[in-house]
């Protein structure tokens, strides 16, 4: 369980660092990966439901028409990130 945390705490480190603090990144994607982070963060809510949640908001946020190619890039980079890690606990 360690190990998963450390993990998500990565992911979302990584979140945050190529979208949500990048003023190049539009507002409202920067909003949808801060509001992934704290999903992602929320210890109150369980491991998989979290990850699940988090993976709504991104793939929502990568059909956006506004969104540079390069934060397009690092929401793909991400969401397969979570997504193995949520097949990972099945």
């Amino acid at each position: 369980m360690a190990a998963q945390d450390a993990k998500l705490k990565q992911i979302a480190n990584e979140l945050e660092g190529r979208l949500a603090n990048d003023n190049g990144v539009p507002r409202n994607i920067r909003k949808g990966a801060t509001n992934a982070v704290e999903l992602l963060l929320d210890n109150n809510k369980a491991l998989d439901l979290r990850i699940s949640n988090a993976i709504n908001i991104l793939a929502d946020l990568s059909n956006d028409p506004n969104i540079p190619m390069e934060s397009w890039s690092a929401i793909m980079q991400i969401l397969s990130d979570l997504e193995i890690m949520l097949k990972n606990l099945n």
